[in-house]
């Protein structure tokens, strides 16, 4: 792969940490401000809009490990790869049990107790025990897209824009027991989850989409936001609660915008020439996007107690304000741990 496409992988990469900052800030008061209210309407907005980031990071790494001209070596991918994001799993799980343990007496704390709180972690710390698994799949992946025809692969992707994306967009939208029923009669799971990204990651960067259709996706990727704030909100005036369904990971309209801003980066990134410097401040932020992913809301719910947060101001200003600050804090602290020699690298 060129350089440059590389680099337009590390823009992309940023944006998608930054985006997962950007929901988190926003679903601070999500779930406890009125849906009737401006500022509901604000957070909520923000986070339909940013729901790409893992749908992006995990596109990212199947056009990285799906390469033509990467080979793949089991040894590598298992003890380079795999061992390390395993490590920094049940590393991170450990620090966010034990930051949780310090709003407790210790006296009153049994070891099941602790060990729970180390073991279980965060609910954000999902995202690496779920890419490991699709790690383990590369081998068999990697021969197959090898062998593959552009028809087999796009046939792949319709079935998962079919039985994974617009399966659960319908029943997002219109939740019936005959749909249940009949969407429920087929369980394609091989084309479902977040495999179907990383083939699409794929597909997008090595097959390419014919240019008559770029004006339309982009469209369409616009329009998929609109319809995530849209449709959210309507949802959540409908059942009277926050209901996140419509835009999840899977939703159609969350899929679009990440289509369109995987093309973009693609296609176009590839034509921006930039100056040494900035390359060098791109690649070393993109290198600690991983450390910022696992450490971000450590230091949001450290903010949040000196009264940091979404809401300190307007939602506006407020859900980005926090997210930049949240951003900076977690990249010094990653440029920091990742220069440990050795433990760096298992650190973030």
């Amino acid at each position: 792969m060129k350089q440059e496409r590389l680099l337009h992988f590390d823009l992309l990469r940023i944006l998608a940490c930054f985006s997962v900052i950007v929901l988190h800030a926003a679903a601070q008061f999500w779930y406890g401000l009125p849906i009737d209210s401006t500022d509901w309407l604000v957070v909520n907005s923000y986070n339909a809009v940013f729901r790409f980031g893992v749908p992006v990071f995990v596109a990212i790494s199947g056009a990285l490990f799906l390469a033509p001209s990467r080979e793949v070596n089991m040894r590598k991918l298992f003890l380079h790869n795999i061992l390390r994001l395993v490590i920094l799993y049940f590393v991170w799980s450990a620090l966010y049990g034990l930051y949780d343990c310090r709003n407790y007496e210790w006296s009153q704390l049994s070891m099941n107790d602790i060990l729970m709180e180390i073991f279980l972690g965060r609910y954000h710390l999902w995202y690496l025990p779920m890419i490991v698994g699709i790690y383990m799949l590369v081998p068999i992946l990697k021969r197959w897209v090898t062998a593959a025809s552009r028809r087999e692969v796009e046939y792949f992707l319709l079935l998962f824009l079919v039985f994974q994306i617009l399966q659960g967009t319908i029943m997002a939208i219109k939740p019936t027991e005959w749909m249940k029923f009949v969407l429920g009669a087929f369980d394609l799971q091989m084309a479902c989850s977040y495999l179907g990204y990383f083939v699409l990651g794929y597909y997008v960067v090595y097959c390419g989409i014919g240019k008559k259709w770029h004006p339309w996706i982009y469209l369409a990727g616009v329009l998929g936001a609109v319809a995530n704030i849209l449709l959210s909100a309507w949802k959540a005036a409908q059942t009277g609660a926050p209901d996140g369904v419509i835009f999840d990971s899977f939703g159609l309209f969350t899929f679009l915008m990440v289509l369109a801003l995987l093309m973009f980066f693609t296609e176009k990134g590839s034509k921006v020439e930039w100056s040494s410097g900035t390359c060098c401040i791109i690649r070393e932020i993109s290198s600690a996007t991983l450390g910022i992913y696992l450490m971000h809301l450590m230091w949001m719910e450290f903010l949040m107690e000196k009264g940091i947060h979404s809401t300190t101001v307007t939602p506006w200003i407020g859900v980005p304000m926090i997210s930049v600050v949240c951003f900076c804090l977690c990249f010094a602290c990653a440029a920091f741990l990742r220069r440990i020699p050795f433990l760096g690298r298992y650190l973030c």
